[in-house]
């Protein structure tokens, strides 16, 4: 069966799990053959997936998509990402167990010890509104890119001491590995509702941090990409410009970045963390592993 999971073309160690995660624990299964395929990491349980082939539902969940995918005898589910999935796609509740990303440590070791220190993960998006890197060294925590391979992530995040995260499975994969974790939100792409389905398989409640994040996201383009972002921004202001343009909000003023990393500083010296009990993770896992092991048996 192929793999259908969403592709970013700059990166987002999120979604890019799903190779990295799947030819590991079943390499004998994954192939290019799309007459099935395989829905497994990520928010995919929408109307976008497509009708022709046979579904193969591990961990997903719903929250995106303009409405929820019509099931029929072309779907098997073995779990779902939470609670809130079930209950949409009307399955029993024993289907929700939680999101597979939590099957990371049992094929990544960290190649030496943890190291003292928060980190902070944004949401990929988020990752272009900013120069995190020197936002997280002036108020000195270390910065992880999320754009980044899932090797350099995951290296990242388990030799932190605790993570703030934005990104929700910076948040999933610290609490597989055991480091507390804070969420935050700092735009208002976040979105809440899949945050709240995966706190519910652990039996944790989702209560970020929120701040106004700040806008600086020309330092990403070239001197003369500036140049056009600036003309075109000049342009909508006065009725001039294309439907088809979208250019980047306005920057922050220096005074609005600097009252941003004042706030961003004060929230990462005094985090609310939070972590599942290992109890329930536990549990959670190995049913994972369960249902894996079922999945393995019915189509090796």
């Amino acid at each position: 069966m192929k793999l259908y999971y969403y592709i970013d073309k700059h990166g987002n160690f999120g979604d890019d799990l799903n190779p990295w995660l799947w030819s590991k624990l079943m390499p004998d299964i994954i192939d290019d053959d799309d007459s099935e395929i395989f829905v497994g990491i990520g928010t995919l349980l929408n109307n976008n997936i497509p009708a022709g082939p046979n579904k193969i539902v591990f961990g997903s969940g719903v929250g995106y998509g303009s409405a929820l995918p019509t099931v029929d005898e072309k779907w098997k589910f073995y779990c779902v990402r939470g609670p809130l999935t079930a209950a949409r796609l009307r399955l029993p509740n024993e289907y929700a167990i939680t999101d597979p990303a939590a099957l990371a440590p049992t094929v990544f070791r960290p190649n030496g010890p943890k190291r003292a220190g928060i980190a902070f993960i944004p949401h990929h998006v988020s990752a272009w509104n900013l120069d995190w890197e020197r936002v997280c060294r002036e108020v000195g925590i270390r910065y992880i890119d999320p754009r980044k391979d899932v090797d350099t992530v995951l290296e990242e995040i388990s030799r932190s001491s605790a993570i703030i995260a934005e990104a929700m499975h910076g948040a999933i994969l610290a609490d597989s590995f055991r480091i507390p974790w804070m969420p935050v939100v700092l735009y208002d792409h976040i979105l809440q509702p899949k945050w709240h389905d995966w706190a519910g398989s652990l039996a944790l409640k989702y209560s970020p941090a929120q701040l106004k994040g700040a806008w600086d996201p020309d330092y990403n383009y070239s001197k003369s990409d500036r140049l056009k972002i600036v003309a075109k921004r000049s342009l909508c202001k006065v009725g001039l410009g294309s439907t088809t343009w979208t250019p980047p909000p306005a920057k922050s003023t220096n005074k609005e970045i600097e009252s941003f990393i004042i706030q961003f500083e004060r929230l990462t010296k005094n985090p609310s963390l939070t972590l599942s009990k290992d109890s329930i993770f536990d549990e959670a896992s190995n049913r994972l592993m369960e249902k894996l092991e079922q999945l393995k048996a019915d189509f090796s």
